[in-house]
């Protein structure tokens, strides 16, 4: 059934005295069997992490959080043992990198799930005290897919502390 799908076009092109070159034949088919086999990748919508969330899921500690420009929301947050996210009004719980780059806190820049990963990183070496125990920074969030697509990515503000 398949050779005769690829016959009919050649036969039409053929038929209209139109000869196709083979390879880009074949180029044309590996480019549509590509987007096939590898879709584009589907973005993201962060929530705020709120309070509540905090206490219903037990992520009190130690670590780093980020905001997105223009907002106080939390929306992802790492610690030294584990990270997270919250997407369609689900807390992910992502495992750090030990073994990368770390962050202030005892936590990592790099987390990973078994859906999504993320990455956080600071834009600049200087950072400001913004309370008692935390220091805040320009930072960056990347979120990608389990094929390393980037489904989310913002600037904003890194904090870290106690």
């Amino acid at each position: 059934m398949m050779v005769a799908a690829l016959a009919v076009p050649a036969l039409l092109t053929s038929a209209c005295g139109e000869e196709r070159d083979p390879a880009q034949e074949a180029a044309d088919v590996a480019e549509i069997r590509a987007m096939h086999d590898n879709p584009p990748a589907v973005p993201v919508d962060p929530q705020r992490i709120s309070y509540s969330d905090i206490e219903k899921n037990d992520l009190f500690g130690a670590g780093c959080g980020f905001a997105p420009e223009n907002s106080l929301s939390v929306i992802a947050l790492a610690q030294p043992d584990r990270g997270f996210l919250k997407l369609g009004g689900e807390i992910l719980t992502l495992s750090p990198d030990k073994g990368g780059a770390s962050l202030p806190m005892d936590s990592w820049q790099n987390y990973s799930g078994s859906d999504f990963a993320f990455e956080l990183m600071r834009t600049s070496e200087t950072g400001e005290q913004s309370g008692v125990e935390a220091t805040s920074w320009p930072g960056s969030l990347r979120i990608s897919d389990r094929q390393g697509k980037t489904v989310y990515e913002a600037g904003g503000t890194l904090q870290c502390g106690a």
